[in-house]
This record gives C-alpha cells, structure tokens and sequence, in this order.
C-alpha cells in the first residue's frame, strides 16, 4: 500500500531540506515514545521512515516517481467514477 510521506509530514513535494528537517524534528518529538503525552510509536515510525527517504536525494527521486504515478492513478480513477 503506498504512504503519502508528503502528507504524512504535512509537507509539499516542493518542500526543501530545511523544511523536511525542521518538520521531521517538530513531529519525532512529538510522536516520540518516550512522550507522555502524544507518543505514538506506530506514528513515530512512520515519521522516521518518511524522513529517511525524503532526506537522501536518491531516494527521493525514485519516491518521487512512485508518488507522481500513485496520484496520476488516483485522478483517473476519480474520472472514472464522476463519469459514471
């Protein structure tokens, strides 16, 4: 199943690294485990490996891909549906 990493970081796919970095820290520490209050360890995984692939360059690029043919997918099949 494919993860929107932009979406889960609350993020644009334009987004630089300062801005994946500065939102990865704002959400690790929220969703940290050791948190009393709003740890969550499955959200703070997901986080992690968002950030993971997001930071590197190489990785990026081929998310990139998956994440453009994921949502190129999604409208036909939302034209799809409006035309019926």
């Amino acid at each position: 199943m494919f993860v929107d990493y932009y979406e889960l970081l609350e993020i644009s796919p334009n987004a630089n690294p300062e801005t994946i970095d500065r939102i990865f820290r704002y959400f690790a520490q929220r969703y940290h485990p050791d948190n009393p209050d709003t740890g969550n360890r499955l959200r703070f995984d997901e986080i992690v490996q968002a950030y993971d692939t997001l930071r590197d360059p190489a990785k990026r690029a081929q998310y990139d891909i998956q994440h453009k043919d994921h949502w190129v997918s999604h409208r036909e099949l939302a034209d799809e549906a409006r035309d019926r």
